[in-house]
Formats: structure tokens, C-alpha cells, sequence
């Protein structure tokens, strides 16, 4: 079994105690003159207190992000092979509480080419249309205790959407060193830089790409449901890559237009039922 590495703290606190070591050594051993040897003394005792104040006060990471990256890997893979069986190959839809009639967004998956029109979180499979599979999405227990805890507001303009999975992901939660968003017509990119957790997208890419856009994990589906939730249109997975050099990922989203009668408390017109042709 290896040995767990040092994080980067402990790592410079002790090379700051090294330098202390290295700098007093020097002022004792050498004839440098008084002043030299004084700043010396003072230099290594600067760095040997600021050493022993990082090792003192600064946590490790207590969780190693592979693992946590790799925690849902088999849960994505498992939804994904009973959606399968299920007849469900397309990608999943983020559908607003408009178009569901539920108290939150809900995670669709299809099982024929889907619109945006009503659908059931009840009675997914009906007899005629789309119907499919319908699940709170992974990111669901998380959303809630943002809004618990957080007081999370989601905002429905464009700008301040992308701020806000930005400010999320990467400097609250610093799942990745940087997150960039870009918002061209009805498609939403978000790249995620030096992403922690990549180890988790490996393992599922491995076996299939697009199991990632099927049933997407936490963090691509928390960013799925806040823009669904906050455009209030119904949000699905184009594509999700990964680029295991620089540990980068690319999440591809697309808004689907908002059809007419897609509001649960309104009846569709006949030529909007769900699965007819227009």
C-alpha cells in the first residue's frame, strides 16, 4: 500500500522549517559579520515560526478527490443500464416545475424524441407520446440544502446564471480551479478547469461518453436544474467531455423553446399532445 502524499501546506511548511534549519546553520558555521549573521538568525526564525504556524492551523484534505470522484461512477452506469431496458437511449431533460407540475426540477429521459411538452412525474409512461423514465436529479438533496442553508436564490437572467455556477463550483465549493460559462443563442458551454473529481468522469467515459449526457452526475446535473430552473425552460444534456491532460471538462447544454400549453394548469391544444407531429 502506498504511502498517502503530503498536501501542498505540509509540503511548505516543511520546506519553510528546512530553510530556517539551513539559515541559522549557515550564521553559526560561517563568519559572515554581525549584521549578516543576525539577519540570518532572524530570517530562520521567521521561517521556522511560520512553518510550525501552517502545520498547526491548516487541515489536510481529509478525502482523497479521486475517490470522491469515482463515489457515483457506478451509480451513473446503473441508472443507465435500467434505462436501457427501459428502451431509453436519448439524452436526459431537465424539466421545470411548469411543465411537471412538481415542487422542483425533474430529470426526464425519453423514450421518444421529446419537445418539451407536459409531462407526468405520476404517470410517465403513458400509452401515446413521449413518455419515459422521471427522477429527481442527483443534484436534487444538494439544490435543497443550498436553498435550506445558503438561502440559494436562482436568478433568471443569462449573465447571472452563469455567475452563479461559476461562484459555485469553483470558488465555494473549488470543485475546479477555474469555471468559464459562454451563452450563445439557446446552447449554454461550461468548462470546468482543472477539475477534482475528474477521476469519477474517467471512469464512466470509459465504458461510454454517453452515459454522461443519460444520466448526468451531481455537479453537470446541478448545473442542468439551475438553468432550468432559473430560465424556467426545459434543459437537456448535449454533451459532456473531458480532456485527461489538463483534467478539463466540457458540459454542453441546450434550451428547448417553450411550446404552447406546456403549463400544468393549462390543457395542450390538440395539435401540441405530447408525441403528435406538427
Amino acid at each position: 500500500m502506498k504511502l498517502k502524499k503530503l498536501d501542498n501546506y505540509a509540503s511548505a511548511a516543511i520546506l519553510l522549517m528546512a530553510a530556517a534549519v539551513i539559515l541559522v546553520a549557515a550564521a553559526l558555521v560561517t563568519n559572515l559579520g554581525e549584521f549578516i549573521t543576525a539577519a540570518f538568525v532572524i530570517s530562520g526564525t521567521a521561517c521556522a515560526l511560520v512553518g510550525i504556524f501552517i502545520l498547526t492551523f491548516t487541515r489536510g484534505e481529509t478525502v482523497d478527490p479521486r475517490h470522491v470522484g469515482i463515489l457515483t461512477a457506478q451509480w451513473c452506469k446503473n441508472i443507465c443500464r435500467i434505462e436501457s431496458d427501459l428502451g431509453i437511449t436519448g439524452n436526459a431533460y431537465f424539466i421545470p416545475p411548469r411543465v411537471t407540475g412538481e415542487s422542483r426540477v425533474m430529470q426526464f429521459n425519453p423514450t421518444l424524441t421529446y419537445s418539451g411538452s407536459n409531462v407526468s412525474a405520476k404517470d410517465p409512461f403513458i400509452k401515446t407520446g413521449a413518455g419515459g423514465l422521471i427522477i429527481t436529479p442527483a443534484c436534487d438533496s444538494w439544490i435543497q440544502d443550498l436553498k435550506k442553508r445558503n438561502a440559494l436564490m436562482v436568478p433568471d437572467k443569462e449573465e447571472e446564471l452563469i455567475t452563479l455556477i461559476s461562484e459555485t463550483m469553483g470558488e465555494i465549493f473549488e470543485f475546479a480551479t477555474r469555471v468559464s460559462g459562454s451563452w450563445r443563442d439557446n446552447t449554454v458551454t461550461l468548462i470546468f478547469y482543472g477539475y477534482r473529481f475528474i477521476d469519477g468522469c474517467k471512469a464512466i467515459a470509459d465504458e461510454s461518453e454517453e452515459l454522461c449526457t443519460m444520466n448526468p452526475c451531481p455537479v453537470c446535473s446541478l448545473c442542468g436544474a439551475l438553468i432550468a430552473e432559473g430560465t424556467d425552460k426545459v434543459v437537456t444534456v448535449d454533451q459532456c467531455s473531458i480532456n485527461p491532460s489538463s483534467r478539463d471538462v466540457t458540459a454542453v447544454f441546450s434550451i428547448l423553446p417553450v411550446r404552447k400549453g406546456t403549463s400544468p394548469t393549462e390543457p395542450l391544444p390538440p395539435d401540441a399532445a405530447p408525441g403528435s407531429s406538427r
